[in-house]
């Protein structure tokens, strides 16, 4: 079978190999040219994570509509069982799309014969891919917090500007970090310092291109809303319209995915 994302795989791991810029258009194009060419592949791994990533979204939806209502209607009082069911709907969905992250990665990077059958065969790639996920997802939060703080004293119109730029701040350094968590997919854990020097002068064309190609699937779930709006579907059968949605953000996440990987191969190679 040939490579899915078609490029040369270096004998060893080779940071900014030949210097080359990433190009935003050609990463998006190979992520959604590979997720289009092994569609095949794509569902066989994409058929789990998605009945979990769908269960817990429809365990979750009552807590997220009651979390919506108090907010809009400026309550702050909460039934105590809105909490434990945000939180075992986040934990849910983000092992779902852990285990689909690391099968596809594996897949794309080290052949099909790495993410056999429905890649339910867990190992020690997938638990260091899920804590180093959490852990980096933990430590932009703080940093964006940390960010913000002096931001809130700025005037309103220079806050909100400051707002941005922080969260792209943050958004440059988590993309960069995130060619480690590829590395732990694949089995070939690199130095934070290996990951960090291979990104030099990629961040903004990494970011671009991991926020580009999900817009294809963000516009595919605001037509259906707008058609399931317009026909009765919403109200008739919310479920399906929920599950449209878990299916475009399935896809979106296996096209992310691509971005990383493509641009992983090229920064810092795949070891045979």
């Amino acid at each position: 079978m040939t490579d899915p994302l078609r490029m040369q795989r270096p004998s060893s791991p080779t940071p900014n190999g030949g210097n080359s810029r990433l190009g935003i258009v050609q990463l998006v194009t190979n992520s959604l040219q590979s997720l289009w060419l092994c569609r095949d592949d794509a569902l066989r791994l994409g058929i789990v994570p998605t009945i979990f990533y769908f269960a817990a979204m429809a365990y979750g939806r009552r807590a997220v509509y009651a979390v919506m209502s108090a907010m809009e209607s400026g309550s702050t009082e909460l039934a105590p069982t809105i909490g434990s069911d945000l939180l075992i709907s986040g934990i849910v969905a983000i092992l779902s799309l852990a285990l689909l992250a690391v099968n596809w990665l594996r897949f794309l990077l080290l052949g099909p014969q790495t993410a056999p059958g429905l890649g339910l065969r867990l190992g020690r790639a997938h638990l260091q891919f899920l804590l180093g996920a959490v852990a980096l997802g933990f430590a932009s939060i703080i940093g964006l917090a940390l960010l913000s703080l002096p931001i809130q004293f700025l005037p309103p119109v220079f806050a909100r500007f400051g707002l941005w730029v922080a969260a792209l701040a943050v958004g440059l350094v988590a993309i960069r970090l995130g060619l480690a968590l590829v590395a732990m997919a694949i089995g070939q854990p690199q130095s934070l310092r290996i990951v960090w020097e291979a990104g030099r002068g990629q961040s903004f064309a990494l970011l671009i291109a991991f926020l580009l190609v999900e817009i294809p699937f963000m516009l595919a779930v605001m037509v259906l809303g707008l058609v399931a709006a317009m026909t009765g579907l919403a109200t008739a059968a919310p479920f399906t319209l929920l599950l449209l949605g878990c299916l475009c953000q399935i896809a979106a996440t296996m096209a992310q995915c691509g971005v990383l990987a493509a641009a992983y191969r090229r920064l810092i190679g795949v070891r045979a």
